[in-house]
């Protein structure tokens, strides 16, 4: 099983290419050439997770669509989280134009969609950047995100630190002149379909911040990050 440990940041970087890009290889549902590549980078803060997909591709087509929209079928990047000892997991889908999806459930026919309220909350932020001056003139699009803790709201964690959870992250597009699906976590899944918990990765998101010494004592004051070392 492929996995990842989540670096705890103190702060938001400036730049983030302090942090390492992962990429998103696998293609188990390939029926043809593939033009497009994708990597996430992936930070938390205690009580927030910074992420940031960067996608290289040669077509765009998206529509402004509203919260809870066919996201998919656009340029689509798309994170999974379950957390421990659930069946049920989060995954909050982005079109290149900034349009949100995101749901809890079990499955992929069980879902409950996350209120207009916390969709709202993440598409403020949300940033996006788009540009062709690459060599081979494909399309960059580059898409960061915050994602508060609270925003997770079917569980009443306050931080980050120290969970051991598994999920995914994905590019697609079903509508595109090159319809693709690529997934971090390979899936042996028989046709396209994100939604299988049992082919998740394992995500552990580290217990103490970046540069702290495992054997100092921390104590976590509150879930704003702020530290006490004694």
């Amino acid at each position: 099983m492929i996995s990842i440990q989540i670096p705890f940041l103190l702060q938001a970087p400036d730049d983030d290419r302090q942090l390492t890009f992962h990429r998103i290889l696998n293609e188990p549902w390939k029926s043809g050439a593939t033009s497009c590549s994708a990597e996430f980078r992936i930070a938390h803060l205690n009580d927030a997770l910074l992420l940031k997909f960067k996608v290289k591709e040669p077509f765009l087509k998206a529509k402004k669509r509203k919260n809870n929209d066919a996201v998919h079928l656009d340029n689509c990047v798309e994170f999974f989280l379950a957390f421990p000892g659930d069946e049920s997991y989060y995954n909050f889908e982005f079109n290149c134009l900034g349009a949100v999806k995101a749901a809890y459930g079990k499955g992929r026919n069980y879902r409950k969609y996350l209120a207009d309220e916390v969709l709202n909350r993440i598409s403020n932020n949300l940033s996006l950047s788009i540009n062709n001056l690459y060599d081979d003139r494909k399309i960059c699009w580059e898409l960061s995100v915050i994602l508060n803790m609270d925003m997770f709201s079917f569980h009443q964690y306050s931080s980050f630190a120290g969970l051991k959870c598994t999920g995914n992250f994905t590019k697609c597009g079903e509508k595109l002149p090159q319809p693709h699906f690529l997934t971090w976590s390979d899936s042996l899944a028989e046709k396209p379909d994100f939604h299988r918990i049992e082919f998740f990765g394992k995500i552990d998101f580290s217990p103490l911040p970046v540069g702290f010494q495992s054997n100092k004592n921390i104590t976590l004051l509150n879930p704003q990050a702020k530290l006490h070392e004694t």
